[in-house]
């Protein structure tokens, strides 16, 4: 499609918004009609009008509900004009907000920081809404003096005998008493809701070093203790397919790595012999509050260093054992196809049968009985290895 040659012009919107406005509730026109005397108002308004005066609120000629004429094409006029001053009112308020964070700063465009970044992109959608708020609020005034200079005192105020400067000084205190209002509003939650960063969440990995796993993305609160985090790290585990079976309270490692001296690897006996004489490394143990007693910062790593055991560690048993040892146990159960065999355990599924074609028979099944097919069908290399 070709491009216009037209001029393009630029039509502030004062000088339209008296065509498009509706004299009888001074906004914008919605859903309006022509008269027959040839006036434009909101089709809701001048029902209502023509209900108690029965005139043109402009020519003072007879009316009747059913004489209108809907102006679709008139309404789709406003709207256009509404759209644009809306664009125009953006582009200006983030004309704005740019004025004032690069004043005195130049464009930090490519210096700003990750923090600068977020701070800018909060700061401008709060700046641009607060604007908007009083816009709207001094419109509202604008349009409440407009209405008393016409002679249209409010409703409330015509039994009152105050005279239109008196009003219109009244109308001037209710306008400061609400800025006033909001500006207090948004400052005690600002106040109470702009957090420091030391009380924010930090988000670490950690890196369990005898197992040579590394778990990201674990999220401490500031109040938060090594304890506290337990179940997130044995989720990360089960995520890695295997799981924590104990906890060891005394004789492992915990150590906190400062963001930038992580490491692959950690020889921990290094560690643990410079640690007093370095600030990039703290000694945790279970009960610590890494945030608030540490300080630490996102992006570091906590070391843990024989602190549990896992399934993997702990040298298979078959249930036949276990049920023996400790009674009735959740346990899962699988099929070998090689074999023609079902109720297998899942250690003996593991073990005895490994390099069979398996299928998943039961989970989680608790029974009454050491059950395992593995034994019965002189099968179990653990039972016969044990």
């Amino acid at each position: 499609m070709e491009q216009s040659n037209n001029p393009r012009l630029n039509i502030p919107f004062d000088v339209l918004e008296d065509h498009i406005q509706c004299s009888i509730c001074l906004n914008a026109m919605r859903g309006s009609v022509l008269t027959p005397c040839g006036h434009r108002y909101c089709y809701k308004c001048i029902s209502e009008w023509i209900g108690r005066e029965h005139s043109c609120p402009c020519c003072k000629k007879q009316l009747q509900v059913d004489g209108f004429y809907f102006d679709i094409q008139f309404d789709h006029f406003v709207e256009q004009i509404l759209l644009h001053r809306d664009k125009a009112e953006q582009k200006h308020f983030d004309t704005l907000f740019n004025n004032v964070t690069t004043t005195g700063n130049g464009d930090n465009s490519n210096t700003d920081s990750p923090f600068q970044e977020i701070l800018r992109k909060h700061l401008k959608k709060s700046m641009i809404s607060v604007e908007q708020y009083f816009y709207r609020l001094q419109q509202d005034f604008q349009q409440k003096i407009h209405k008393l200079e016409c002679g249209l005192i409010p409703d409330g105020l015509k039994n009152m005998g105050k005279g239109p400067e008196e009003i219109r000084s009244q109308i001037e205190g209710h306008l400061a008493e609400s800025e006033k209002l909001a500006a207090d509003a948004l400052d005690r939650y600002l106040t109470n809701n702009i957090p420091a960063l030391d009380f924010l969440p930090v988000t670490v990995s950690v890196y369990c070093n005898d197992k040579r796993i590394r778990l990201q993305n674990i999220v401490f609160k500031p109040t938060d203790k090594m304890l506290d985090v337990r179940t997130k790290i044995e989720e990360g585990i089960q995520h890695n397919n295997d799981e924590i079976t104990e906890w060891i309270e005394e004789g492992g490692t915990i150590l906190l790595m400062n963001p930038l001296s992580k490491m692959d690897h950690y020889n921990v006996d290094d560690l643990m012999f410079s640690v007093a004489n370095r600030d990039d490394v703290s000694l945790l143990s279970w009960n610590s509050q890494p945030v608030l007693q540490n300080f630490m910062r996102p992006g570091s790593e906590i070391v843990l260093n024989k602190t549990f055991k896992l399934q993997a560690d702990v040298p298979p048993r078959c249930y036949v054992q276990i049920f023996k040892d400790r009674g009735p146990q959740p346990v899962d159960y699988f099929s070998c196809e090689d074999c023609n065999s079902k109720w297998i355990c899942k250690s003996c599924a593991q073990v005895c049968h490994s390099g069979h074609t398996m299928t998943t028979f039961v989970l989680k099944h608790t029974p009454s009985w050491a059950c395992c097919y593995c034994p019965k069908k002189k099968l179990c290399q653990i039972q016969n290895n044990g």
